[in-house]
């Protein structure tokens, strides 16, 4: 009987770190509330506390697990493509079209990441994890002869750091031009790669 209690512990856990994330993506971060999560998921204050000691661990919780998340489905997604292929794909899903919340909700973490350590902590495991990954698809692209890079890991992370300053950019104020201008400025960068 523990196996399935455990279970059930487990299944409202995970439901209240998706219902904390699906309410940070729309209300964003900073004004999402107990109040709210318990209000959505039919569940009581007491249900969040009794797996989270608190707002502030929960809220951590479930931003690792969404980010965490993400990159690891979009490793999974390129797993079939060559090195060549996962690098654009890559590229594009890192430049958004326009704002989105998924954007807005990476933009809060950063913003507390400069005044909390935990959430400094946070953005740095998340982004060690893209530039691995990236560094893996460079490493990769060098052992087929798709690219010639002297040093993989500076590559990553410069290319990493692009990538995301123009989506901040782009996150704020966002046109088919303006995109189409970052994409030739990235694609200059890759062909330096070659």
């Amino acid at each position: 009987m523990q196996a399935s209690t455990q279970t059930a512990g487990e299944t409202l856990k995970e439901k209240i770190l998706a219902g904390a994330v699906a309410l940070f993506l729309e209300k964003g971060l900073e004004k999402a509330t107990t109040r709210e999560l318990t209000a959505t998921l039919g569940i009581s204050r007491s249900h969040i506390y009794h797996y989270f000691p608190d707002w502030h661990t929960l809220t951590l919780t479930a931003l690792e697990r969404f980010m965490q998340g993400e990159l690891d489905d979009f490793a999974r997604e390129l797993a079939a493509l060559d090195p060549e292929q996962q690098l654009y794909c890559l590229i594009e899903g890192h430049i958004p079209d326009a704002a989105d919340s998924g954007w807005q909700l990476y933009a809060s973490v950063w913003q507390m990441a400069g005044h909390h350590d935990d959430y400094a902590g946070l953005a740095e495991k998340i982004t060690a994890g893209w530039d691995a990954l990236l560094c893996r698809i460079l490493e990769a692209g060098v052992a087929q002869g798709y690219f010639r890079i002297e040093d993989v890991a500076r590559s990553a992370r410069q290319l990493n750091a692009m990538l995301n300053g123009y989506a901040d950019l782009l996150s704020i104020k966002s046109s088919p031009e303006r995109v189409e201008q970052v994409m030739s400025d990235i694609h200059h960068f890759v062909k330096l790669l070659r």
